[in-house]
């Protein structure tokens, strides 16, 4: 049986797909305008605050930006604008409108060295890979359990698995937002404690079939 991924989660053998850019992060984590559109959302052009207003101060996607160093400076500074990007300093004022990559170095080389950004850049794809690697074994997991065992007791493992689409969700943020945070607590550390308690799952389910084979085999 093969476990649908979830809504939003890309498929994780496509980590290609995230880019070779801080800022294509940044894209791929919010809605094209022809959804939002359709959402019924306001057209033109966006303010930091009104982002912060439509998402939501305890959203991911705005606590993921307010925990990061960016969005620390921005709570901080004081004197002229510029400091660090806000919202609009990085999605633009168009907000959901998509950006190429090739701009990424305008953005971020206004106050990082080249090397800097790239250096970023190849951490933070390479992080998002270590949370595509925990993604598929915990598929193949499921996978394996829906063939050996009655969906009714694999409630549980389902479950921590949304979940990890969630956390990976959140480490993507952190990724794009460069926040420690998301990357580091919400994001690796609860997709490595799901993961955990799905083997630990399969495992006891495992162990209790062995043993009823076991008992049945010696009656």
């Amino acid at each position: 049986m093969r476990v649908a991924l979830g809504e939003g989660l890309r498929p994780p053998t496509l980590s290609a797909a995230f880019g070779r850019s801080l800022l294509r992060h940044f894209v791929l984590l919010i809605a094209p305008v022809p959804l939002m559109a359709a959402a019924g959302l306001p057209a033109g052009e966006f303010e930091h605050a009104q982002c912060i207003e439509c998402h939501g101060e305890r959203s991911p996607e705005v606590h993921s930006y307010t925990t990061s160093k960016h969005g620390v400076i921005v709570r901080l500074a004081s004197g002229p604008p510029g400091r660090a990007p806000d919202c609009t300093g990085c999605h633009t004022s168009e907000a959901h409108a998509p950006a190429e990559a090739k701009v990424a170095p305008q953005p971020c080389g206004q106050c990082h060295s080249p090397r800097f950004v790239r250096t970023l850049d190849d951490n933070g794809a390479r992080s998002i890979e270590i949370g595509e690697l925990k993604l598929r074994e915990a598929q193949a997991l499921l996978e394996r359990a829906h063939e050996g065992f009655p969906p009714s007791l694999l409630i549980d493992m389902q479950r921590h698995y949304e979940r990890m689409q969630q956390h990976f969700r959140n480490l993507r943020l952190g990724v794009a937002h460069q926040s420690p945070d998301y990357q580091w607590w919400h994001g690796h550390p609860a997709l490595d404690g799901d993961l955990l308690r799905i083997k630990g799952a399969y495992d006891r389910l495992a162990r209790q079939k062995a043993l009823a084979e076991t008992v049945g085999k010696g009656r």
